[in-house]
């Protein structure tokens, strides 16, 4: 393997890692706010004390600004990686190695995320 197929798997393997990283994250924070209203509503139900539903409200809050934040991210993560991609697509030494493939899955595993969540 020549030192530029190195460093191109290298930069395939960190940024599908990076895609990787962002998208659970983002479906951490879907699910975390999702969890979050719930347990806001369930103390609203029984009447809580103010100060434990302020703070559960904060919780939500903070949850649901995290979420368009990591999303900026994770678009960004994917356009690098497909930039990639697309340009080694060609190189068939790039594209027979398992990092190329990966790469590849992950796109292809976040963009079918994406059309299931309407974005």
């Amino acid at each position: 393997m020549s030192d530029s197929t190195a460093q191109t798997t290298r930069q395939l393997k960190i940024k599908t890692g990076v895609v990787k990283r962002l998208f659970k994250e983002e479906r951490t924070y879907y699910q975390e706010a999702e969890q979050a209203r719930a347990k806001l509503q369930k103390m609203r139900d029984e009447d809580a004390e103010g100060a434990d539903i302020r703070n559960a409200e904060r919780v939500v809050k903070d949850s649901e600004q995290m979420i368009p934040r990591t999303k900026k991210s994770l678009d960004e993560a994917v356009v690098a990686l497909e930039d990639l991609v697309d340009g080694m697509s060609s190189d068939e030494t790039i594209t027979a190695t398992q990092e190329y493939k990966d790469a590849a899955e992950q796109l292809k595993v976040v963009k079918q995320a994406g059309t299931q969540n309407g974005a």
